[in-house]
């Protein structure tokens, strides 16, 4: 009788123990995967990204060249910095093209633009 019970209690340990990695195995697997998958999104994140600057650097190294390309009247009209200088004595020096300084910054879509107010 008591080897039966014991037998019988060794069996249910048995049983839990085999449960119990049963469920450790797809545990794992199931992080394994979700970490696989992480870094694989990460990677195709980091693609995108120098791909996307990639472009951007390719159309601003573009429009340099057409800005290159230009006769000598225009470039020099162009290249010649702006200075100004504030009330307080500081001098500001504009190195943009006349026609980039007077494009639009938001677009219409970008939504409502408000004036910000510091409150103290």
């Amino acid at each position: 009788m008591l080897k039966g019970l014991l037998g019988f209690f060794a069996f249910i340990f048995f049983l839990v123990v085999l449960i119990l990695l049963l469920v450790g195995s797809y545990l794992y697997r199931m992080y394994r995967k979700i970490r696989v998958a992480t870094m694989r999104e990460s990677e195709r994140k980091a693609r995108q990204y120098r791909e996307e600057t990639g472009r951007q650097r390719q159309q601003y190294s573009q429009r340099q060249q057409t800005t290159n390309t230009r006769d000598n009247s225009d470039a020099n009209y162009y290249d010649q910095p702006r200075q100004t200088t504030t009330a307080t004595g500081e001098t500001i020096i504009d190195n943009r093209h006349q026609e980039r300084e007077s494009k639009k910054i938001f677009d219409d879509s970008d939504g409502e633009y408000v004036d910000f107010v510091e409150e103290s």
